[in-house]
């Protein structure tokens, strides 16, 4: 089991703030955290794209952002459309959601085909598939992680980490990364607040973590900033 320093996991960390009555104020909030904490990227709402970019500027830190969000049931053509809206605006990452009624309902090419159109609209940034896990039973879980390496995503992710999607569970991402193999990496959200339960999943193979508590687990004195 690796020991990571709080360095290293402030390095896999993606902050977080998703809310719907986020403000211009928490926006800038997160990006300046993730400069002072040295986090990996800031994740946000695509409206916020504009003001992260410009917050950022000149850093390392990522822009990243979430797409058919949180519900994952809109037309493909509008999930495409709105994939190539927000890499003009300046998104690096991609954390989307693919209809997840087609897999429980066994269309599994429905759910492929819309996973690959989306990552091809990507037009070769970063894209990671929410799958959702908590709705899932074992078997749509592996079903869905094979079908989305399939569609090329980059990143196979446990879920958004709100409502139903569910928690991360090292289980759940030793899977992932079983799965993924060297196809794609593994990123895990949902319920990581504290340097335990990070460096578990590390452990379990993460190699990114979305969390709203990313100050709090690198001993900062804050708190999640959501649920997620």
């Amino acid at each position: 089991m690796t020991t990571y320093s709080v360095e290293e996991v402030a390095k896999r960390i993606q902050h977080t703030n998703v809310n719907p009555d986020v403000t211009k104020e928490e926006i800038l909030s997160i990006c300046n955290d993730c400069l002072e904490y040295g986090f990996d990227g800031v994740m946000l709402q695509p409206g916020w794209i504009g003001v992260a970019k410009e917050q950022l500027k000149g850093s390392d830190v990522k822009i990243c952002t979430a797409l058919g969000y949180p519900m994952g049931g809109a037309l493909t053509q509008s999930k495409v459309q709105e994939m190539r809206d927000v890499v003009a605006s300046g998104a690096e990452q991609v954390d989307f959601m693919a209809n997840i009624g087609y897999l429980k309902s066994g269309m599994y090419e429905e759910y492929k085909n819309e996973m690959a159109e989306i990552v091809k609209a990507a037009d070769g940034k970063v894209t990671k598939i929410m799958l959702e896990f908590g709705m899932l039973t074992q078997d749509e879980k592996e079903k869905a992680a094979e079908l989305a390496l399939e569609a090329g995503v980059s990143y196979l992710k446990n879920s958004s980490g709100w409502g139903k999607g569910g928690h991360a569970t090292v289980e759940d991402i030793k899977l992932l990364k079983s799965i993924a193999g060297d196809q794609a990496l593994v990123k895990a959200s949902g319920g990581i607040r504290d340097m335990e339960k990070a460096t578990d999943i590390l452990n379990a193979g993460a190699s990114l973590i979305g969390t709203s508590a990313g100050v709090k687990i690198v001993g900062g004195a804050g708190e999640a900033l959501t649920d997620y």
